[in-house]
């Protein structure tokens, strides 16, 4: 480092570090100075990812915040490498949910209002407006944690460039013939009207009930066509659409019914004749092994009645109501499915078709957003072909050109891929991106990019275009790609695509990360991004799912108002991505990382104030003191392990390296003997320790910085700096730093392990006979090795002036005379010896040791036992027998403990 006279700004305040204060001094510094532009420089390498779009009616929950930090390390640490950087930020429009919101607005109006008495134009008027005022709530919270998104390029899925690339990107498919309406069943929304993903589905398993419905042989068949005559008994969970049936299905290798395929039984509470037909998809262990088929409502009712052309009434409407219809008996018509269940069973029992009905516990589909439970209903939609568009998706992942980390959720996604159906991508609602397709008045459907004024194949004016709007992960599949400018070929689209990484949650492999794969290789040409970063769940202390609708979410925004964000990133970068993918939250830990950032504020105080005046110089090792060159060793070694652990994603061990070396070996051990040796220094002797001081800890700020942005700009601010850094706006553009070879010193790293060591086996010592922390220790230690004899000795003083060893006087000799009633401890060849009659009350001491050693001695009875119990060993599950012996193991541990204490006081 060159030497340059550098100038000290204001100092920190002397009081006790205040997140909140310095949170929001650097957050509006930043802003002011638009910090997080994208800058490109075409002599530097590039850095992209994308920040997956959070809904504009969503608010910033711990999966957010993870998220964010993880995206933010990995744009801080390249920016301060000098990568160009691009971290596009936005937001998606969030079709059904947006929509949820504002009808509910609406319904509190007086009086309330349907979207349908606003009619479509004046409602997506109300959306617009609800997003100007409430749709970048979550972007705002966001800032509250520090990231650095390139907040000068902020996208919105239906902003008008946006549009314009989905439209492109339907229009080109369409064209293609890889879009066509289809009629199937899908899972379909009664309160949101209309259709959902089977990946936008929650599946609960529910209490309810196994129907045993008796089908009566038709005369013809042999029987008398009502309940008192011979059957086939059916089991089913859904009573109510039973008048959508159109056969019953058997097993053609189920003895109890390959006799009956062919025959008819006649339907239940109607005069409906049914063909028995046989199908392998029948579960023979399943009810009764006879299934009614429903092909109208049920996704494998419609495969079985598409294999045997069936015909597939609709009896339930879109409203979930009881379609009233010829198939559907009057006394059912209009009502709600759940309460027509109730009248058809009680129907059913009533007339004897009933034969039993059990408890059942099964999966039940909900919708996401509104937690209505789905019925799958027939209805004509717009589908994506996807065979040819999934291949080259799943080479691309099969050839490591993307690479999943965990390696584990590559077979997600691949498993989704290889067995993908049909996309359905249309929806029915008024909020979002409307399908541009249109018709003319000669039946030519065709789609366009812009609307048109004539249609293309007859130049017919009267065209009208279809009420469907896209499935919302149609238009944020293009993402990575839509936000750099596509279709057009723009010069941040040529730097930044494709992306470098993207990190995302599990549950959306196959929603959008699959999707963003295959719109990336067909539209661009290639991967959307390099890297997929899967980051754990966050759950509750107790193992659950975070949900604010069960009450036990817990609200990032509260965790940095009381610990402040640099605390809350800190514990977010110890989750990683690499280790257990379902975390549970702790808020202690939060509180210890509060702690360490406290620690450093008064590290960094420390520091100034031992570095005033002082002038930037290069260090020189041959004037280097043993704990100088060893805190340079350690230093040198930790960032050898960042540069590894932050290549290859490993946040968990970055962060804990960087804990360890901070607290420990820099604040607990060096900042210690520094400050003692600046103390004891005429001036010039401490040179070069404020030289490794200054050096050590304005590099482990930097080195910090991509995970504690705020107390790391901070201090960094205020200390002198080198030239080159001395006119840069702030520590997010100061290089990385680099570990310096020359710096490794394993004799010295071997040296000071010796003195450390010996320095905690006198402090344990003290606390171990609980002496009291004011009292002067006399420690005698005896050394058989010769050079660790000399380390030792020229050690005296670090030794002699530790605070919580407290020694006078200190003898270290080769040889030492063994005194009376000695606790002592090894450390490889010096035996340490602490007498203990002059620090400790013998006689009070042994009495809490008995009485310790009786509670102790109870614990070790009541364990063993236990365990000598035949039956607890027989009846108790494994791992709580091995949880008991490893108890037991440890109280007879402490108890050897006691008595080793206890032998030592007694001479």
């Amino acid at each position: 480092m060159s030497q340059v006279k550098a100038t000290m700004t204001e100092q920190p305040a002397t009081g006790a570090y205040s997140p909140k204060d310095v949170e929001a001094k650097w957050t509006g510094y930043w802003f002011e100075n638009d910090m997080f532009a994208t800058r490109v420089d075409p002599d530097r390498p590039n850095f992209s990812c994308a920040l997956p779009p959070p809904n504009i009616t969503g608010n910033l929950h711990m999966g957010h915040a993870l998220n964010g930090t993880i995206q933010d390390m990995l744009t801080r640490w390249k920016r301060m490498q000098g990568y160009n950087v691009l971290w596009q930020p936005g937001t998606d429009h969030a079709g059904i949910a947006t929509q949820m919101v504002v009808e509910r607005e609406l319904k509190k109006q007086v009086p309330p209002i349907s979207r349908h008495q606003l009619g479509r134009e004046e409602f997506i008027k109300r959306c617009w407006v609800w997003r100007e005022e409430y749709g970048n709530n979550i972007l705002n919270q966001y800032k509250r944690l520090g990231v650095s998104f390139a907040w000068d390029r902020l996208q919105f899925t239906m902003d008008p460039d946006y549009v314009k690339a989905i439209y492109r990107a339907f229009v080109i498919l369409f064209d293609e013939g890889k879009i066509y309406r289809g009629n199937r069943v899908t899972n379909w929304c009664p309160r949101c009207l209309t259709s959902v993903s089977d990946l936008e589905v929650e599946h609960e398993e529910t209490k309810g009930s196994l129907y045993e419905i008796k089908y009566p042989f038709s005369k013809e068949d042999g029987g008398t066509g009502d309940a008192g005559g011979p059957g086939v008994v059916v089991a089913t969970t859904r009573p109510e659409s039973m008048f959508g049936d159109v056969a019953v299905a058997v097993n053609p290798k189920d003895d109890r019914h390959k006799n009956i395929v062919g025959k008819k039984v006649v339907l239940p509470l109607t005069d409906r004749v049914l063909p028995v037909i046989g199908d392998q998809y029948v579960e023979t262990e399943f009810g009764t092994g006879a299934l009614k088929v429903t092909p109208a409502h049920d996704a494998n009712d419609w495969e079985i009645g598409q294999r045997h052309k069936l015909p597939s009434p609709v009896v339930i409407d879109k409203h979930g109501k009881m379609f009233a219809n010829e198939f559907v008996p009057t006394q059912f018509q209009g009502q709600e499915r759940f309460a027509a269940r109730k009248l058809v069973v009680e129907e059913l029992k009533e007339k004897g078709f009933l034969v039993e009905v059990k408890d059942y516990t099964h999966g039940v589909a909900y919708c996401e957003r509104c937690h209505t439970v789905i019925e799958p209903y027939l209805s004509e939609q717009w589908y994506l072909q996807m065979s040819e568009l999934a291949q080259p998706a799943i080479e691309v992942v099969e050839k490591n050109q993307v690479q999943f980390i965990p390696e584990r959720y590559a077979s997600t996604y691949l498993d989704w891929m290889r067995n993908v159906r049909d996309w359905n991508i249309s929806r029915q609602l008024w909020w979002g991106h409307r399908i541009p397709i249109w018709t003319c008045e000669n039946g030519h459907v065709k789609a366009y990019e812009q609307t048109p004024s004539q249609c293309r194949q007859c130049s017919s004016t009267k065209l009208e275009q279809d009420p469907d709007v896209l499935d919302t992960w149609f238009s944020s599949a293009l993402w990575p790609f839509a936000t750099l400018g596509w279709p057009e070929k723009t010069p941040l689209l040529k730097t930044f695509y494709p992306t470098t990484i993207l990190s995302t949650a599990r549950e959306i492999i196959n929603l959008w990360v699959s999707r963003m794969i295959f719109t990336g290789v067909k539209f661009v040409g290639t991967i959307p991004f390099k890297h997929v970063l899967i980051h754990p769940v966050i759950q509750t202390k107790d193992g659950k799912r975070m949900s604010k609708s069960k009450g036990n979410a817990v609200d990032p925004l509260d965790m940095i108002e009381k610990y402040g964000a640099d605390a809350n990133r800190f514990w977010f970068a110890t989750v990683g991505v690499k280790g257990d993918q379902d975390v549970r939250f702790h808020e202690d830990k939060l509180d210890e990382y509060k702690k360490f950032a406290n620690k450093l504020w008064n590290a960094g105080k420390l520091v100034l104030d031992k570095l005033k005046d002082y002038e930037v110089q290069s260090i020189d090792l041959s004037k280097c003191t043993l704990p100088d060159r060893w805190i340079l060793h350690r230093y040198t070694r930790l960032l050898e392990s960042l540069q590894d652990q932050l290549q290859n994603y490993d946040f968990t061990e970055a962060a804990q390296g960087l804990y360890e070396f901070a607290w420990d070996y820099f604040c607990d051990w060096y900042l210690e003997i520094a400050k003692q040796e600046l103390a004891n220094s005429d001036g010039k002797s401490g040179q070069q320790t404020q030289n490794v001081l200054y050096y050590v800890f304005e590099g482990l700020l930097r080195a910090l910085h991509p995970i504690m942005p705020f107390i790391t700009e901070e201090m960094w601010e205020k200390l002198p700096h080198a030239e080159f850094m001395v006119d840069l706006e702030s520590i997010m553009f100061a290089p990385y730093p680099r570990a310096h070879a020359g710096y490794l010193d394993e004799q010295a790293e071997q040296k000071m392990e010796l003195i450390i060591k010996t320095i905690r086996a006198i402090r344990n010592i003290r606390q171990t006979f609980n002496v009291d922390r004011k009292a002067e220790a006399e420690v005698l230690i005896e050394v058989s090795d010769k050079s660790e004899l000399e380390t030792l000795s020229k050690a005296r003083s670090y030794i002699a002036s530790d605070n919580n060893a407290r020694v006078n006087p200190l003898t270290i000799e080769a040889k030492v005379t063994a005194p009376k009633m000695a606790a002592t401890a090894v450390v490889s060849s010096a035996t340490i010896f602490v007498p203990l009659g002059k620090l400790i009350d013998v006689e009070k001491t042994g009495g809490k040791l008995n009485e310790q050693r009786e509670a102790v001695l109870k614990e070790v009875n009541k364990l063993a036992q236990m365990l000598d119990n035949p039956d607890f060993r027989k009846r108790a599950p494994a791992d709580k027998v091995a949880a008991q012996q490893e108890a037991l193991r440890e109280v007879k541990s402490r108890l050897e403990t006691i008595d080793a204490q206890l032998k030592l006081l007694q001479g």
